[in-house]
């Protein structure tokens, strides 16, 4: 019998009760291998030398947790670490989501959602593609509006990028250099007044998001094929 190697994965939830349930739930899952749960930033540093974690589950709420700034720091320390954040603070979310994504998260799960949901945002994670749940507005223009302004092949990579792609597979799939990506990005970026990778990430998740009405798949190109409608 093959054994699927398992992800390592450290948990950071300042809240006791929190903490334990996430925990559970985790271990409920044979592919996950649950390191160690930490309180703060100074004992999950300590867990990730001694465990060497591929995912950090990492609550952002200041009230809860860590923090923007801690994310930010974790991330230059630890460069192979993968982090998902997640709030308990529903009030903030619509700035938290963003601010977290520009820190280097490389995913994050709206406190709206469920320990199922953060469960898909590791198994996503692990498999290197991005996985946002946060479905706001951005700059409050609707997904046509946001489309209209993108060649066609600007849409296609904006959309693959909303459906998880990193650029060398958003590449390999349009049949182009990774460099012809970057420039797509580059144009979109410039296009839709995003200051960088990460907003231009935020931003094509949440499109895809309000197009699939709930969660989106990296598979999920009958989405992809319904929104290039608008660029025709």
């Amino acid at each position: 019998m093959i054994q699927v190697a398992k992800v390592p994965v450290v948990v950071i939830q300042g809240r006791c009760l929190l903490r334990n349930a996430l925990t559970d739930r985790l271990k409920a899952e044979e592919w996950i291998q649950l390191c160690d749960a930490a309180e703060n930033v100074d004992e999950v540093e300590t867990m990730i030398m001694e465990h060497n974690p591929s995912i950090l589950i990492m609550n952002i709420s200041m009230k809860c947790s860590a923090g923007i700034t801690s994310l930010r720091q974790l991330k230059k320390r630890f460069k192979g670490l993968s982090i998902v954040a997640f709030s308990c603070d529903s009030d903030f979310e619509d700035t938290s989501v963003g601010h977290a994504l520009k820190a280097g998260a490389d995913g994050y799960v709206s406190s709206r959602d469920s320990l199922d949901t953060l469960v898909e945002a590791v198994r996503a994670i692990s498999k290197k593609q991005h996985y946002v749940t946060w479905n706001a507005d951005l700059k409050h223009h609707d997904r046509h509006s946001i489309m209209l302004g993108l060649s066609r092949r600007e849409a296609e990579a904006f959309c693959l990028t909303g459906c998880g792609h990193v650029p060398q597979h958003v590449a390999d799939i349009m049949g182009v250099s990774v460099k012809t990506v970057e420039t797509f990005r580059d144009r979109i970026r410039l296009k839709l007044g995003l200051a960088n990778g990460a907003e231009l990430q935020y931003a094509a998740t949440s499109v895809m998001r309000s197009a699939a009405r709930g969660g989106i798949g990296i598979d999920d190109h009958r989405i992809v094929k319904a929104l290039f409608s608008t660029t025709d």
